[in-house]
């Protein structure tokens, strides 16, 4: 158990620029966005794992069945 590997639950902006595979000025430019899911630490904005992943899909116009 102490060696098994922790799942983030947020991200930093590079690591969900990298994540999408955009660059960060487009990471930011999606912060500033309505209804994008960002958080703050203190003054680090995080981006919800979980809830990014369900903006991007809704940005392409997937939606979530059942």
């Amino acid at each position: 158990m102490a060696n098994e590997s922790i799942q983030p639950i947020t991200y930093t902006v590079t690591q969900m620029a990298e994540a999408a595979q955009v660059s960060r000025p487009t990471a930011y430019k999606w912060m500033r966005m309505e209804g994008f899911p960002v958080v703050r630490i203190g003054r680090s904005p995080r981006i919800p794992v979980k809830a990014f992943e369900r903006w991007l899909e809704k940005q392409a116009g997937v939606e979530e069945t059942g």
